[in-house]
């Protein structure tokens, strides 16, 4: 399969739209559907979650009552399969705490 020629605008829109959702109470829960049910990872603070139930239950148990995401930089790199791998810089913003250098 050939490297697809829009990774770059593919992975910045993507990576903007899942924060947006993230960041915002009422839309977190549509996460679930940019997940695959078996093949999607997630890593947190050293835990590994597998699957869309598995990562839905570890974003819903977080304690937070108000995140902001501040992307500093998207790198975005085509798969040979496809699939484009997004590395993203940043800063995470919970309730009135500062911002931590940690995206």
């Amino acid at each position: 399969m050939a490297l697809n020629p829009n990774f770059n605008q593919i992975g910045e829109m993507f990576t903007k739209q899942y924060y947006a959702m993230f960041d915002n109470a009422a839309t977190r829960g549509e996460l679930a559907k940019l997940y695959n049910t078996e093949q999607s990872f997630l890593s947190f603070e050293g835990q590994q979650m597998q699957g869309t139930a598995k990562i839905m239950e570890k974003i819903n148990s977080l304690t937070f009552q108000s995140i902001a995401h501040i992307v500093t930089s998207i790198d975005c790199h085509p798969m040979f399969d496809g699939g484009i791998l997004v590395n993203v810089m940043g800063q995470l913003k919970t309730d009135n705490d500062p911002p931590n250098p940690s995206c």
